[in-house]
């Protein structure tokens, strides 16, 4: 293989990336070379996975190889195994998974590393895993800023309840964490966290049973993609708009419409086009130049921070204008 010269490992991404180096000079294969093959496995089907399909197709056009993804219906554990088996056994090179359970997909990936598949985690991680890398949200560090943002929202304390597809999840127990630390003394309590396990119908009862149980809570946060909007459309039929505030993660479609009609305080948005482009761009990286020298490449724990980013019915429609640009409507 031809040798490359690597001035930095990752792309400029058009403004709201804030990475702030070039993107590698990876040699592409011959043309009777075998196509490197890619598979990425989310931990559901949403629109937030919309842009990440997006910088998948970037990905692999650019570089040369196959890649492909797919999500659990019904996000259940074992729906999203079976899914990592299924590309197991039809031979692809890597594969990057946003685990539903660290613990329960641990084993799975450490058997594909055994087997010589290249494995990376994106948008949540499996640390104590044999994962090459994770590329995605400081998820501790983006609850946190939610947590300011709280605060700034109430300034005289207040009660909140979340809401999220399960706390088996890593980002979602790490998100939790982050928000309850930044809102340590100023008053601001945490009063139940109601998980859903993904049903959209379930989401939005459990905000309709949090209004009826918590008749003088301050607000609602929507640890989730889809959470956001389920809150929003309940809070709005209960006629509670205004004195329950809507907090967020993520930019599905109804989200930012929320956003502009002032329905929902904030959004911690994150940025999954780059799940998608980084993890075909890594997985290619390790597989042309090899793993370990690859690895030398990285931060020494292994995980690529993508950041995140606020939005506020002030700043939706610029983040919208950018969002177009990419040719993707969510986030």
């Amino acid at each position: 293989m031809r040798k490359v010269t690597l001035i930095a490992i990752w792309l400029l991404f058009v403004g709201m990336l804030c990475l702030q180096v070039e993107s590698p000079q990876i040699s592409t294969a011959g043309p009777d070379a075998k196509k490197i093959r890619i598979g990425i496995v989310t931990n559901s089907v949403s629109p937030f996975w919309d842009p990440m399909t997006k910088g998948l197709e970037v990905a692999k056009e650019k570089l040369g190889v196959e890649a492909s993804w797919q999500g659990p219906p019904r996000a259940q554990v074992s729906e999203q195994r079976r899914i990592v088996e299924d590309m197991a056994a039809q031979g692809v090179d890597g594969i990057a998974i946003s685990p539903i359970n660290a613990e329960a997909l641990t084993p799975v990936i450490d058997d594909l590393v055994k087997n010589g598949i290249i494995v990376l985690t994106m948008d949540s991680d499996a640390p104590n895993s044999k994962r090459m890398a994770y590329i995605g949200t400081n998820n501790v560090q983006a609850g946190f800023v939610a947590g300011q943002e709280a605060v700034k929202r109430l300034p005289n304390g207040g009660e909140v309840i979340a809401f999220v597809g399960t706390l088996s999840a890593m980002n979602a127990t790490e998100r939790l964490e982050g928000f309850k630390k930044a809102i340590e003394g100023h008053n601001i309590t945490v009063l139940d966290v109601k998980q859903d396990q993904t049903d959209k119908n379930k989401a939005r009862r459990n905000v309709e049973d949090a209004i009826l149980a918590y008749p003088d809570v301050d607000a609602f946060l929507g640890l989730w993609s889809y959470n956001p909007p389920a809150i929003t459309a309940a809070v709005k039929a209960a006629g509670k708009l205004g004195s329950i505030q809507v907090f967020g993660f993520d930019a599905e479609p109804q989200t930012l419409a929320h956003l502009e009609n002032k329905e929902i305080q904030y959004t911690i948005v994150q940025k999954p086009y780059l799940f998608g482009y980084l993890s075909v761009e890594l997985i290619t990286m390790m597989k042309r130049m090899g793993v370990e020298e690859t690895l030398t490449l990285l931060p020494k724990d292994r995980i690529v921070d993508t950041g995140v980013e606020v939005i506020t019915p002030d700043s939706v429609a610029d983040f919208k204008a950018r969002l177009e640009a990419l040719g993707i409507r969510s986030s």
